[in-house]
């Protein structure tokens, strides 16, 4: 049995949504202690929905894949509504056990951007 799945490694090799959302004012980072940004997660709302979503990361394969896959999930999305671990594992066909913590730094730039959004 591989050790990434197929759809991993597609988000891995070619990423949705990378780069920056110039107009958002949202923007969720998330960082390891005593480094700059780790992941940076854009998030543009309207009517109190993501109407769209981005990211930058200086991660590895694992974070780039569910950068990619949680963006993609977070799109015409409420609040309320938000991807948590097991989708976003299900969404990847499965991540390793000893990189689950990828999607909680993920989830963390994720959370500060509502945090964000829920503040202005």
């Amino acid at each position: 049995m591989p050790r990434y799945s197929a759809t991993l490694l597609e988000h891995a090799k070619y990423p949705s949504n990378r780069g920056a959302i110039e107009t958002t004012k949202f923007v969720g980072h998330s960082s390891l202690i005593g480094n700059p940004p780790f992941i940076s997660i854009y998030v543009c709302i309207k009517e109190g929905k993501i109407v769209d979503a981005s990211f930058e990361s200086q991660g590895c394969g694992v974070t780039t894949a569910i950068c990619s896959v949680t963006t993609e999930l977070l799109k015409d999305r409420r609040l309320n509504s938000l991807p948590d671990q097991d989708e976003i594992v299900a969404e990847l066909d499965g991540v390793p056990a000893d990189k689950l913590h990828c999607v909680q730094i993920v989830l963390q730039a994720v959370s500060n951007a509502v945090a964000l959004m829920t503040e202005g």
